[in-house]
């Protein structure tokens, strides 16, 4: 086993690593009094309305309709566009405007698949709001750090939201579990692939894998 290979296995599991841990951190109980409309009353808010439809549901499977209603708590929250201009690095520019959509569209498609799995493990992990602090101004940026607080003996993990103010409001752009940014992770493996087999066909993997995710597989 070569070292490309370890370190291909390594950059993905911490992506998966990531993600759960960001969908965990979306449904867990948040306790913390704070003014409405900051980046932690919106950590607040989305937790407290996933918990309540995940807790009508219960022990059952997640149906279409289910899994829409927390995607819809969920998105409104995330600036996928910012996200996938950083993942896509110095290839956003080179893709069309219509490749730029589509991406943006394939990315959201499969954060959405990947923290639906990830609620399906929920084994009662809870969060706690450690604090918020602003890093920046024009555009203002703040993160919302937090300790997901593991169960089973495991060890806790810390996460960090961060939030740039649109004319929309507060939105997420970056998620850091335990010091490792996922916008980085994904920039990393996406960018070895396009470099291999340029846009189009990344383009067209990503669909093919959004059209298996459809069909239940």
């Amino acid at each position: 086993m070569n070292r490309t290979y370890i370190a291909k296995l390594y950059r993905l599991r911490v992506l998966n690593s990531i993600l759960s841990t960001f969908a965990l951190l979306l449904w867990s109980t948040v306790v913390w009094a704070v003014a409405p409309d900051t980046p932690t009353a919106i950590v607040q808010s989305i937790t407290q309305e996933v918990i309540h439809v995940l807790q009508g549901h219960e022990g059952q499977s997640f149906t279409p309709a289910v899994q829409n209603h927390i995607a819809d708590v969920v998105l409104p929250h995330i600036d996928f566009m910012t996200m996938s201009r950083f993942v896509m690095s110095q290839y956003w520019s080179q893709m069309t405007p219509t490749q730029q959509d589509e991406f943006v569209r394939l990315f959201k498609d499969q954060l959405v698949h990947t923290y639906m799995i990830a609620f399906s493990h929920y084994s009662g992990q809870t969060v706690r709001i450690l604090s918020s602090r602003q890093i920046y101004q024009n555009p203002d940026v703040v993160q919302v750090n937090t300790m997901i607080l593991q169960t089973n003996g495991l060890a806790n993990i810390p996460v960090t939201y961060a939030f740039i103010q649109e004319n929309s409001g507060w939105k997420i752009y970056d998620v850091f579990i335990d010091g490792v940014c996922m916008n980085l992770s994904y920039r990393d493996t996406y960018g070895q692939t396009v470099a291999r087999e340029g846009i189009a066909n990344f383009l067209k993997d990503m669909s093919k894998k959004e059209q298996s995710w459809n069909n239940g597989q």
